[in-house]
């Protein structure tokens, strides 16, 4: 596990990776990030590290490895479970951090009762590139960490099926820098 658990560590990277940002975009990812570790509180992942790694290491993802540099995409990925997991509002989100970041979140909320895994999938595959990232990217972290998680072989089989059927199509239709196929990274 090392790094990857390292709460610390993540921090550190994306704080070095938010300076190649203006100021001012600076200050809107601090206050995402606030505001999502405010919210998801003592939340923890299933293997028990706190729950506000998971969105650092996606939005580390977007800028470190897939070379990013829209800090929207990076407030949104910081936040994309808030509106799920707690009480926060995309009107919040908005009111706070602007309309656009508050699409993209609005975008990675699975809307629990109203829409199966299969439909919201299938409704971010129609989004923007923008959102499509963000989810290739929830998903590579979620795949990264299913060491973390006890008796993990069952779950990852199922979460493997759903990841083969959904989101390696997205993965392929969304713009990808020069050189990156997020389906090798799914993949391996």
């Amino acid at each position: 596990a090392g790094a990857h658990t390292d709460l610390d560590w993540h921090l550190a990277k994306l704080q070095k990776l938010v300076k190649k940002f203006p100021a001012e975009r600076q200050d809107q990812v601090s206050q995402a990030y606030k505001l999502a570790k405010e919210r998801h509180g003592a939340q923890t992942r299933q293997g028990g590290s706190p729950y506000i790694i998971h969105p650092v290491r996606i939005a580390n993802i977007l800028m470190s490895e897939w070379g990013v540099d829209n800090a929207d995409m990076v407030a949104a990925a910081l936040l994309h479970d808030v509106v799920e997991d707690t009480q926060t509002t995309i009107n919040e989100i908005k009111d706070a951090l602007g309309d656009e970041i508050g699409r993209l979140v609005d975008g990675m909320t699975m809307w629990k009762g109203s829409e199966t895994y299969e439909l919201y999938c299938k409704r971010v595959a129609r989004g923007s590139d923008a959102l499509r990232l963000i989810k290739c990217a929830d998903v590579l972290d979620n795949l990264r960490s299913w060491h973390e998680i006890e008796n993990s072989e069952v779950g990852l089989s199922r979460w493997w099926r759903r990841v083969n059927d959904y989101i390696l199509h997205m993965a392929d239709t969304t713009y990808q820098p020069a050189g990156m196929t997020i389906r090798s990274l799914l993949n391996d």
